[in-house]
């Protein structure tokens, strides 16, 4: 199976880019997610700590179910890392924009790298990870 970018600009998801053989269309099943994550503020916004193993927010308008099965393909900022992980939907957001949230998915990274990732990124947010400041999800 040959993977497609889907280079089409979107505004509304500029931290997510979906790739899949079928050209870019809505996740499907074995379809692949590739996130960039820039600086700490993004982090703290993406960032699922209530998700067991690890959770990372992903911004798109595209329609999803829960249990969808993805790959994913996570870039921290700095030095946190890239990582290339299984993940499942577990969090929807819905199309239409409810106040400052935006419509997007949860997804639960899934296998040996999940605690990994949970330590890289709570070690670089610090305290901020129990911040009362709203999220993509909460």
């Amino acid at each position: 199976m040959t993977e497609k970018n889907n280079t089409t600009p979107n505004t509304s998801t500029p931290a997510a880019t979906k790739l899949n053989g079928s050209g870019g269309k809505a996740l499907a099943k074995h379809g692949v997610l590739k996130v960039n994550i820039t600086d700490e503020k993004m982090l703290f916004t993406y960032y699922m700590p209530f998700v067991k193993g690890c959770g990372i927010f992903v911004p798109t308008d595209d329609p999803h179910n829960l249990g969808d099965e993805a790959f994913l393909l996570l870039n921290l900022p700095g030095d946190g890392g890239r990582f290339a992980v299984s993940a499942k939907v577990v969090w929807l957001n819905p199309k239409q924009k409810l106040g400052k949230r935006v419509p997007g998915i949860g997804l639960q990274i899934l296998g040996r790298d999940a605690e990994k990732i949970r330590e890289t990124i709570e070690t670089m947010l610090g305290k901020k990870v129990e911040s009362p400041l709203p999220t993509a999800t909460m």
